[in-house]
């Protein structure tokens, strides 16, 4: 049997589509496709997102997305249980050295710049300490306003879920599990996250979202469960 990977890639192919068609219109990076092409998961940046990355690219080719998870799933089973063969030992070392290779590079550059800092910092303190001090300059603004008007806000994701029937919700956010919580009639939750969120709703049409305080829309139709459900900052996507 064919596995996701090969699925996936001839099924693009058959219907005349380059990954980077793919990568436009499922905002997946071309690594990202290629690597599911692959089956290459563990290349992946967070693997707790893979289930979702093979829905949506299931999804745009036109397939059941059920069965192509299915598959995932059979396939990552096998996985767990086999034994890596001569090649697969080959890759995991490649991939330890790159890793060893990037942060070595990484210590590196935070070296180069630290020193940077200190020498602008010295040589910085060495030309007050010789000049003489500037009279000061009158006020043109009001105290802070400088500081408003300069400051960088980081905005983070609030994400509310408003229940109209009882549900349970689980929530990951930014790949870190925030687990269960279980909501009766007009109870609200608000979970926090720099990214994105990925739920499990017991109920998908029991619950209403919000994302820093705009309607989503319900997690679902009916009161069917609802699995890997991303909300990010462009909205929500099965």
């Amino acid at each position: 049997m064919e596995s996701v990977g090969e699925l996936l890639r001839k099924a693009r192919e058959s219907q005349g589509k380059t990954v980077e068609e793919v990568a436009k219109v499922t905002r997946m990076t071309a690594g990202t496709i290629e690597a599911l092409e692959d089956d290459r998961y563990n290349a992946l940046p967070a693997l707790v997102y893979v289930k979702s990355h093979i829905r949506a690219y299931a999804r745009y080719l036109g397939l059941d997305e059920q069965t192509v998870l299915d598959r995932y799933l059979r396939f990552t089973q096998q996985q767990e249980t086999a034994e890596p063969d001569e090649w697969d030992a080959v890759e995991m070392q490649r991939a330890q050295k790159r890793r060893t290779t990037s942060k070595r590079a990484l210590w590196v550059v935070v070296a180069v710049v630290g020193a940077a800092v200190l020498i602008a910092v010295g040589i910085g303190l060495a030309r007050r300490a010789a000049s003489p001090p500037e009279p000061a300059a009158p006020a043109q603004e009001a105290p802070g306003a400088a500081l408003r008007d300069t400051a960088i806000v980081w905005q983070k994701l609030s994400l509310t879920a408003a229940a109209k029937q009882r549900t349970w919700v689980r929530v990951v956010a930014d790949g870190t599990s925030q687990g269960d919580v279980t909501l009766e009639v007009g109870e609200r939750h608000t979970w926090q996250a720099d990214r994105e969120f990925v739920l499990d709703v017991g109920n998908g049409g029991g619950v209403d979202l919000y994302l820093n305080g705009e309607y989503l829309g319900t997690a679902g139709t009916g009161p069917r469960v609802v699995e890997d459900l991303v909300v990010n900052e462009n909205g929500m996507s099965r």
